[in-house]
């Protein structure tokens, strides 16, 4: 009953739920994406083929987006990071579309967040210089006939959350 219980408090997409043996290997894989399946059933406690059916299903169903690299900015010339705050101008689809088709892509943007509140987008960037981070305003937001305001504030040093999300 209580691991009924648990399963429902922790739905996965679709309403799916995750039992111990998913969050187990949601948990290992956060924290390492790299390890290789023999290690990860270890851990788990499960055989290796029953450890690369369920992490095959927890991508199936949307649970894991996707595994990444994540960079050292500075060593690859990207040493200056900042956090955009961006208000359109007007609030129809018509530039919300318009904005998010064009500005994630755009080099230099790392992540584009949809918020609430007194701003439209947070916009976390990173480049080689100060004067790259100008230009890079000046060319792709103040330019931008949709942007009605923007604010920039740099980043100092960025540090990881909690990624044991199902602890």
């Amino acid at each position: 009953m209580a691991d009924s219980a648990k399963n429902l408090r922790n739905p996965g997409a679709n309403g799916e739920t995750l039992d111990d043996v998913d969050r187990k290997i949601i948990r290992i894989l956060s924290e390492d994406a790299r390890i290789s399946n023999k290690q990860l059933a270890e851990d788990v406690g499960i055989a290796p083929s029953t450890a690369l059916m369920r992490t095959r299903t927890l991508q199936d169903r949307g649970i894991i987006k996707s595994f990444t690299a994540e960079l050292n900015l500075a060593s690859i010339g990207r040493s200056v990071q900042a956090l955009i705050a961006v208000r359109l101008r007007a609030h129809d689809r018509d530039q919300i579309d318009q904005f998010t088709a064009r500005v994630p892509r755009l080099p230099a943007v790392l992540s584009t967040f949809h918020t609430s509140g007194s701003v439209d987008y947070l916009l976390h960037i990173a480049v080689g210089t100060t004067e790259e981070l100008r230009d890079w305003v000046l060319d792709n937001l103040a330019t931008d006939p949709v942007v009605g305001h923007t604010e920039t504030t740099l980043v100092f040093e960025h540090m990881d959350g909690n990624s044991g999300l199902l602890s």
